[in-house]
C-alpha cells in the first residue's frame, strides 16, 4: 500500500472490483485504501468481457491454473489499458509476462519466467497439459517446472 502514497501526485494506479472485494476480504477495512480511492490516486475499473475471455484462453493453453478470478480481471485490465501490472504475486507476474505485459514486482529487479509441464515421476516423461495420468504407467502426473 506504500507505494501509491509515494508516488507522484498525477501517477494513477488501477483496480478491478474484484481485486477491491480482494483487499477488503483480507484487510477487512483499509482506510488507506478508502483515501486512495477518495483522492482518485486508485482507481476501480473492470476489464471488458473480450478481454477476461482472453485471458483464461490463454491461462488454460499455458497450464498456468493457479490464478484466482481477481488475478485474471488485473491481468485482462492490464491488457486493455496497456499498462504494467504490479504486483508481488510470482504466478500472476509470470502468467503476465507470458502474456508479453510489462511487469513490476516491488523490491525485485529481475524476474524469469516458468513454464511448467505435467511429469510421471515414475517413467520420467512429459505430458500436455490436459493429460491427469500417464499413459505409460498410469501413475498420477505432476506439474513441474521446465
Amino acid at each position: 500500500m506504500g507505494i501509491p502514497f509515494q508516488s507522484a501526485t498525477d501517477t494513477k494506479y488501477y483496480i478491478t472490483q474484484d481485486i477491491f472485494n480482494e483487499i477488503n476480504h483480507i484487510k477487512k477495512k483499509i482506510d488507506g485504501l478508502d483515501f486512495l480511492l477518495s483522492t482518485e490516486k486508485v482507481i476501480i475499473i473492470d476489464p471488458t468481457i473480450n478481454y477476461i475471455e482472453h485471458v483464461y484462453k490463454k491461462i488454460k493453453s499455458h497450464g498456468q491454473f493457479g490464478l484466482s478470478k481477481p488475478d485474471c480481471s488485473i491481468i485482462a485490465l492490464g491488457m486493455q489499458l496497456k499498462i504494467p501490472i504490479m504486483s508481488t504475486d510470482y504466478t500472476l507476474i509470470n502468467m503476465a509476462k507470458l502474456l508479453l505485459l510489462d511487469t513490476f514486482i516491488p523490491g525485485k529487479s529481475i524476474f524469469e519466467i516458468v513454464k511448467t509441464k505435467k511429469f510421471c515421476s515414475i517413467c520420467k516423461k512429459y505430458f500436455g497439459i490436459r493429460h491427469m495420468y500417464c499413459n505409460l504407467c498410469g501413475n498420477k502426473l505432476i506439474f513441474k517446472k521446465i
